[in-house]
């Protein structure tokens, strides 16, 4: 069964559109994505020098810009972040700035995650 004569035309429309503004779309990203790696620099400092991590990762779709979107969220994974801080970090480095901060600890994190992360940045 076909789809009417409208809705086909409508759908075609939507698809220009999207094309047609796909450049300033990723233009926008990259402004954003260099803020976003900022603000993950500063985490970073954070997590090693109050809370004592040994490493910190980015990783995830903040790495390509064609894969973020406006909610991107920064993945960070931490290693040798005392368990007992986690959640303190986690609250502090969220401070400050718009961006969210996904906060993972690699020693636990599965094991699909890890792959993500062994892809990831070192900060």
């Amino acid at each position: 069964m076909a789809l009417p004569l409208a809705t086909q035309q409508d759908i075609i429309q939507r698809v220009r559109q999207a094309r047609s503004q796909r450049a300033k779309f990723l233009a926008a990203m990259g402004e954003r994505q260099v803020q976003g790696w900022a603000i993950a620099r500063q985490a970073a400092q954070q997590l090693k020098t109050e809370f004592g991590a040994h490493r910190v990762v980015l990783f995830g779709s903040w790495l390509n810009v064609e894969q973020m979107h406006w909610y991107s969220d920064l993945d960070l994974a931490v290693s040798g972040l005392p368990r007992a801080s986690l959640y303190r970090a986690g609250a502090k480095i969220e401070r400050g700035h718009d961006f969210m901060i996904d906060l993972i600890e690699a020693e636990w994190a599965k094991p699909h995650i890890q792959r993500a992360i062994a892809l990831g940045i070192a900060l």
